[in-house]
């Protein structure tokens, strides 16, 4: 596997998009972190590099794919949901080993807005996103972002000992028990956290669809509710549909275990991470 360094992914976004008549001279990253994010300057197109996520995930061309389908049915409908690029082809690219994908730039709100929805403004948009979603017409796996921890554990891994190897295991084998296989399922945004809510001139547009799969809708609202800086039961009056509780603290639980391993597989690429990954670690003592 090429190793993810960002000149390199720049530079493979910037040649990938001239394939397709798309010229840029500036190119500015916007993000680096399960992906690098680039804004093709002066084009009005963002590449999303794989960068993290490959690590784990041996098909990501599958996941960005299926990013790409959801979004532009989304937008189709009438949702604001951030769509691809209509200058370029609706699918994952692969430029000298670099998998991609390409979206509409959504120009940034204004800066006094806040950058952060409320919690009224994360519930009733989830909700309108999950009627939305009951439409969408092709299968999705079922709850595939909980497939990166048994990845993530499989992998040589230098950063993280045997002992808390096992208590991470542990903890998956525990929590993923305890979901309940008859509940409701449906299509889900699949990482519907406040932070995914993107501040544009247009106002909150839903973003990174990444994580799409299908499952129960404690999935995607416990994103939010198992937040430290958001208030789940004013997030859960926002939302309005009745959630099952004892589902919903499963899932939060999960959300904080694939949260430790993301950070434990950010800090890989991104030593300044290691403090706050080492915190997340300890979170899950052993026996």
């Amino acid at each position: 596997m090429i190793p993810i360094i960002p000149e390199t992914a720049i530079r493979a976004a910037v040649c990938a998009a001239a394939r397709f008549g798309i010229t840029s001279t500036d190119p500015a990253m916007l993000a680096d972190g399960a992906n690098i994010v680039v804004h093709l300057r002066p084009a009005p197109v963002v590449a999303k590099v794989a960068a993290s996520t490959r690590a784990v995930r041996p098909n990501v061309q599958d996941w960005l794919q299926r990013e790409l389908d959801i979004s532009a049915f989304l937008a189709a409908e009438g949702v604001p949901a951030a769509p691809p690029s209509p200058e370029l082809p609706a699918t994952a690219q692969n430029e000298d080993g670099h998998v991609m994908s390409f979206w509409r730039y959504l120009p940034p709100a204004d800066p006094a807005r806040p950058l952060r929805p409320d919690e009224e403004t994360i519930g009733s948009m989830l909700a309108d996103l999950h009627a939305a979603l009951r439409r969408y017409p092709l299968a999705l796996p079922e709850l595939a972002p909980l497939q990166d921890i048994p990845a993530f554990l499989g992998r040589p891994l230098t950063r993280i000992s045997e002992t808390g190897k096992a208590a991470l295991a542990a903890a998956y084998q525990r929590l993923t028990a305890e979901l309940d296989p008859d509940a409701p399922q449906q299509a889900l945004h699949g990482d519907a956290g406040g932070g995914n809510l993107m501040a544009t001139d247009r106002g909150w547009f839903w973003h990174d669809f990444e994580d799409t799969c299908s499952g129960p809708v404690a999935w995607d609202l416990a994103a939010s509710t198992s937040s430290q800086y958001q208030d789940g039961p004013r997030i859960l009056a926002a939302y309005r549909e009745p959630v099952d509780p004892d589902q919903l603290a499963v899932c939060e639980q999960l959300r904080w275990l694939h949260l430790t391993v993301w950070y434990n597989l950010y800090a890989e690429r991104l030593p300044e991470l290691g403090p706050r990954a080492a915190e997340l670690l300890a979170s899950w003592p052993a026996g």
